[in-house]
């Protein structure tokens, strides 16, 4: 049997054996161990834990704000005259001023509350406030039917400002179930520093667990001890992944005591481009290091 040495039969023979090599190593570079992707995922998902503990305080100060001023001004419970001081339960301070702007009938609503922090006021967990927050009452602060609107007027905390509107809604008091209530933000908008911007927005409740008064609310605060729940949402103007947004729900109740202005204790389940995390606030102090566990790295921050 004679061989014939065909071009044609080698040429295939070639053009076959590159190709298969190209599947080969098309195939491969799909199979890949660099991790750099994730790690930057992991990151961003723990840069936006950070900034959701550093902004739910900011927020979560304004209740205990409002509460005070309400307390004041007789705008607390109903059977008290709006505009009527009850300073017996009021923490005297050079700062903030809040001018009732509805003061000329005690008995009509909605009444509204500027309150101003000057150019610069310490308050007692060392944060330097400023700027004015005016506050609509439609109804006392402890009726179920009542909702206060609080809006920021060039407000600042440590210099950041704090945009937005937050509101409390359905806020009650009983001596054996103490304070509950619905505060949600809409519009939010924090400036962290010159290269990070977040809008924000949440929905949480609030349900006193300790501390209840048995004459009137917010009158001996210092026991007090709360059980938060709810969801949050950050999205980013300036900073690590603009136009992404993450998400927080309640893993374990949030804790909030009196003498600490953030979360000591509880877990927040944390989202951002499918990558998941939890944001463990600690065992009840306010000392307790804020852990934020995202796959394999763990992050500890002080607020």
């Amino acid at each position: 049997m004679k061989s014939y040495f065909s071009t044609n039969r080698v040429l295939a023979w070639t053009i076959t054996g590159v190709a298969v090599a190209t599947i080969f190593f098309a195939c491969k570079k799909e199979i890949t161990t660099d991790t750099a992707p994730n790690n930057q995922s992991d990151n961003n998902a723990i840069a936006a834990s950070q900034h959701e503990a550093a902004v739910s305080a900011m927020y979560g100060g304004l209740f205990e704000t409002v509460g005070q001023i309400a307390v004041e001004q007789g705008l607390f419970i109903n059977g008290r005259k709006a505009g009527v001081s009850n300073t017996t339960n009021a923490v005297v301070t050079s700062c903030p001023v809040a001018e009732l702007l509805d003061a000329t009938s005690p008995t009509q609503w909605p009444k509204r509350v500027d309150i101003d922090f000057g150019d610069s006021c310490l308050d007692r967990y060392g944060v330097y406030r400023s700027g004015i927050l005016h506050v609509i009452f439609s109804g006392p602060l402890f009726n179920a039917n009542s909702t206060i609107v609080i809006e920021s007027r060039g407000y600042k905390l440590n210099g950041k400002a704090v945009d937005g509107r937050f509101a409390i809604s359905g806020a009650t008091y009983s001596k054996t179930a103490g304070i509950q209530y619905t505060a949600e933000v809409t519009g939010g908008k924090v400036t962290l520093n010159d290269s990070t911007i977040v809008n924000y927005t949440s929905k949480r409740t609030i349900k006193q667990t300790a501390g209840f008064d048995q004459v009137e609310p917010l009158r001996n605060p210092a026991d007090d001890v709360y059980a938060v729940e709810g969801t949050a949402t950050i999205s980013y103007v300036k900073g690590p992944v603009v136009g992404a947004t993450a998400t927080f729900t309640s893993q374990e109740a949030l804790v909030k005591i009196d003498d600490c202005h953030h979360f000591v204790k509880g877990k927040l389940k944390v989202e951002l481009d499918k990558v998941t995390g939890v944001i463990d606030y600690g065992n009840g102090k306010c000392t307790d290091p804020i852990t934020i566990t995202v796959g394999d790295k763990t992050k500890q921050i002080q607020l």
